[in-house]
């Protein structure tokens, strides 16, 4: 049971990474995507030392980018304005 729960997990990670880079591809053709995920890659690296948290990961976007994860569209997206 914990087998296939850890499976549906991983396969639930890889799912929004595919989803993400997918909506990048569509929405900014000029981006170059392999450079993203290299980008990406190496960010795990990091993480994977504990140079940084996933709280760090999630306030830095909350601040410099607007995207808030766990409460979704910034008060300054939805509002209509920038980070």
């Amino acid at each position: 049971m914990r087998r296939a729960r850890r499976e549906g997990w991983v396969e639930g990670l890889r799912l929004m990474e595919a989803l993400f880079l997918l909506a990048l591809c569509d929405k900014c053709p000029e981006v170059d995507a392999v450079a993203v995920w290299m980008e990406v890659c190496e960010k795990t690296k990091s993480s994977d030392k504990r140079y940084f948290t996933a709280a760090d990961v999630r306030n830095t976007l909350r601040e410099e980018y607007g995207i808030d994860l766990l409460g979704g569209p910034s008060k300054a997206i939805a509002g209509g304005g920038g980070a």
